[in-house]
């Protein structure tokens, strides 16, 4: 059985972005093709959104898993050295590193879709991620539809001025009882 280090690499930016190690080649690209939660998932499904296909590349072929790990390890580093950005777990820092990386391509991901969608003619829901990119939509008078907030209601007079309120003053708690005192 052979064991194989493969690089995934971006055709948008013609860069590497994942190196990987597997006992079988096609399937593990059939995989990565269908894409997963992982960040490395997220940017694949991103290049698919774009109309493009990402590139499998054999980096090194190993009789044993071992010797392909090491190779994998690597490789990775190389590529890190070299100042390529990769999507390894193996290459953030820690945990939060990884969570807001995949939470900026989820975003990236969501808003390709958002356009994609608007671009083929359909309109795209309104949520609070396209609020923050689009302006809203204006009705046939050419005002916006914005919500507007009501104005609360109050049995409060307006006039009359608002009195602040009082404050307690802080008090040690007390005692609930004394130390006895020293017999001798």
């Amino acid at each position: 059985m052979s064991f194989t280090v493969y690089a995934i690499i971006d055709p948008r930016s013609q860069r590497p972005f994942y190196v990987g190690e597997t006992g079988v080649f096609d399937l593990r690209c059939r995989q990565h093709l269908d894409g997963t939660d992982q960040i490395s998932g997220l940017v694949i499904r991103q290049i698919q959104e774009n109309g493009f296909v990402p590139h499998f590349v054999v980096l090194e072929a190993h009789d044993n898993e071992e010797t392909a790990l090491r190779a994998e390890i690597v490789w990775i580093e190389l590529m890190l050295a070299r100042g390529i950005d990769l999507l390894n777990s193996q290459a953030f820092t820690g945990y939060f590193d990884r969570t807001a990386k995949r939470h900026s391509e989820t975003t990236r991901l969501r808003r390709m879709q958002r356009l994609r969608a608007l671009a083929n003619g359909r309109t795209a829901e309104r949520t609070p991620t396209t609020a923050a990119i689009s302006p809203p939509p204006k009705s046939k008078t050419g005002v916006s539809k914005a919500r507007t907030r009501k104005p609360a209601t109050s049995k409060r007079d307006p006039n009359t001025p608002k009195t602040p309120r009082r404050r307690r003053p802080y008090k040690p708690p007390s005692r609930t009882s004394e130390i006895p005192s020293d017999p001798t």
